[in-house]
């Protein structure tokens, strides 16, 4: 067993030193999210789909002491579990817990006098030795022991590694009460817990908070005690069991000094005493835009486990053999503000922690590596996103752990959803909502839906997102464009822009749309507020224009966007578009000096409303026509012309 230590400094510097090999490991890949999404489901066991087991839901958890004993070369735990709790009912007489049916309660206490105890299916009923008010502080004490269900994903696991036993714990999403009497739910935050780990001599443990301790018991066994002193949600505890190489960096940041534990494996400790410290600069970046560590009193861990992928364990992070690399560990750190600091209330707003895990993760080439991979993550996502039609951020389904840790939908549709969000609102309100948001005191170290995000989002802002919400987070689909620009010889430019939806559920999408024209070696960026499909706008750039990109930063999740650009020359007359919209736009040269009438089928005629008009063309306002098929006559000093207009 070896401890090393060593001091880094963050910021520019650090990334500036990073070393080459680490960089080329920074590289976006739409597999990690993949692989980080699998890794965070595998903690459900097969075949039981549940979200809670209807538990008496009667008490708030404020403290748990977990004694456990393990070797990580069985496949079995022991120990027991006391939990602390205030009631919310008064004449209560018992309390549940939630335990796999297969695990053995073999006793328990009621403030430290023997209680009778009830285990049917996977709910543990402890009978109370008398009735307490409402607001009183009661404990229970369970001892029990088993062997968790093992079926290849599993959220007590064990393997090897270079032939030596280990062992570790994997919950999310509802796996807690595989290997422990747990109120397996997202209602009810632990205030603190106490870990007590027993395992063999030769190895070490990790867990959540701060290591207060690791002594020999007796000649083999060695107990380890963890702390943790900030409220934590049940799937978020966890162990893992091994003979580590421990080793620590010192991260320096604005808010002072904070240690970083890394438990790896002894095969893998040269190479990945570089890899773990790619988590220094991502740390600093994300106290920046974030604010502090949330944890900071305690400290953040990383520690291998047999997976790949990783798990945002509260204050240490478990991270796959081979996953240590810059977006897997940006990822789960991004998960100690959005997941653990404040957890989604439901899985049916897992996007809450997901989605912006992966946003943090992206923000990371945006704002490192001078911005190279950005674009780069920005079109992986975007095409990943738009692969398929359909499918909702919010979570339809929260029954199917597939679903809820759908990395298309969840992560990289979440993180998307962000990302629009910020070009909705601007830059800065939308880090200010941010902030806001992981400083809301009615969530801070607790849970938020959707709305309470919405709802800090809207006060930083200042603008209602309701139409925004509802579109993009709780229906499904995305848009397509088809852009048509007619150019005078003037340079006037007339612009239509169309949208197609994917998806029935959203019939449009309100949205800024950023269009880049090039022209004569210059280029200039205009946002088209476009509130309805067919929308024309009229623009003057100061050039030919020879091109045109809509949305060239890629702020917007769309798909097959298409452009015409159309530059009559010489003496024309001409209309577009046509089919019409709600307007139509007169081109022509030479000047027009005569009359515009419209006269439909049955040769009643109609006087059009000039919205514009200037040398080259004319705009007018057909709203007022029914649909149907009309003709467009022109009169003017050089002949005349007469269209056939569908509106």
């Amino acid at each position: 067993m070896v401890t090393m230590k060593k001091q880094v400094f963050t910021g520019f510097l650090l990334t500036v030193l990073l070393s080459a090999n680490v960089l080329l490991k920074a590289q976006p890949d739409i597999r990690i999210i993949k692989e980080i999404a699998a890794s965070e489901r595998k903690g459900f066991p097969v075949g039981r789909l549940y979200a809670t087991s209807g538990i008496e839901n009667n008490y708030d958890l404020t403290y748990y002491r977990f004694i456990w004993k393990v070797d990580p070369a069985v496949h079995f735990i022991s120990g027991s579990v006391t939990s602390y709790f205030r009631l919310e009912e008064g004449n209560i007489s018992q309390v549940q817990f939630e335990l796999a049916e297969n695990m053995t309660a073999d006793s328990a206490l009621n403030n430290s006098a023997a209680a009778m105890i009830q285990h049917t299916g996977n709910i543990l009923t402890i009978k109370l030795n008398k009735e307490s008010a409402r607001g009183e502080i009661d404990s229970v004490t369970i001892f029990y022991h088993g062997s968790p269900s093992a079926n290849g994903f599993g959220s007590f696991s064990t393997d090897r590694h270079e032939e030596t036993p280990v062992l570790w714990t994997l919950s999310e999403p509802f796996g807690a009460s595989d290997w422990w009497p747990s109120k397996n739910d997202l209602t009810d935050k632990i205030d603190s817990i106490d870990v007590y780990i027993l395992h063999p001599e030769g190895n070490l443990a990790a867990s959540n908070g701060v290591l207060i301790d690791e002594k020999r018991m007796d000649d083999s066994t060695f107990v380890t005690h963890w702390k943790h002193r900030y409220p934590i949600a049940s799937y978020l505890i966890a162990i893992a069991v091994t003979n580590y190489t421990r080793f620590t960096d010192v991260y320096q940041g604005g808010y002072g000094s904070l240690n970083i534990l890394n438990y790896v494996y002894p095969e893998d400790s040269a190479y990945l005493r570089e890899q773990a410290s790619v988590v220094l600069p991502v740390m600093s970046l994300f106290e920046e835009l974030f604010g502090q560590y949330p944890f900071h009193a305690e400290k953040y861990g990383q520690a291998e486990f047999g997976w790949g992928g990783g798990m945002e364990h509260q204050t240490m992070t478990f991270l796959g053999r081979g996953a240590f690399g810059h977006e897997i560990i940006a990822h789960e750190l991004a998960h100690q503000w959005f997941g653990n600091t404040i957890t989604c209330g439901s899985w049916h707003d897992i996007w809450l922690n997901e989605g912006f895990a992966t946003y943090c993760a992206g923000l990371t080439y945006e704002r490192m590596f001078d911005g190279y991979y950005w674009p780069r993550w920005k079109y992986q996502n975007m095409s990943y996103v738009t692969m398929e039609p359909g499918g909702s951020v919010y979570c339809d389904d929260t029954a199917s752990v597939g679903r809820i840790f759908n990395s298309r939908l969840s992560y990289s549709k979440g993180a998307l959803i962000l990302h629009m969000l910020r070009w909705v609102v601007g830059d800065e309100a939308f880090f200010a909502g941010m902030r806001n948001y992981l400083n809301d005191p009615a969530l801070r170290y607790g849970f938020a839906r959707t709305g309470d995000f919405q709802r800090n989002m809207e006060a930083a802002s200042g603008v209602d997102l309701d139409w925004y919400f509802n579109d993009w987070v709780y229906q499904q689909g995305y848009p397509s464009y088809y852009l048509t620009c007619t150019q005078s010889p003037d340079n006037h430019a007339v612009v239509k822009l169309e949208q197609t939806t994917s998806d029935s559920s959203v019939s449009f999408f309100r949205l800024p749309v950023p269009v880049k024209f090039f022209g004569d070696g210059r280029d200039t960026t205009i946002t088209l507020e476009h509130n309805y499909s067919g929308e024309v706008f009229s623009i003057v750039p100061d050039f030919r224009i020879d091109s045109i990109q809509i949305d060239p930063e890629r702020w917007i999740i769309s798909a097959g966007n298409k452009v015409d650009l159309n530059q009559p020359e010489g003496d024309y007359l001409m209309i577009s578009p046509n089919p019409a919209g709600r307007t139509i736009t007169v081109f022509y040269n030479p000047v027009f000096s005569g009359e515009i009438c419209i006269t439909g089928m049955d040769g009643r005629r109609h006087n059009p409303q000039f919205m514009g008009n200037s040398p080259g063309w004319a705009l007018l306002n057909i709203s007022n026509l029914a649909e149907g098929m009309y003709f467009l006559s022109i009169k003017g000093r050089k002949g005349s012309g007469r269209f056939l207009v569908v509106r």
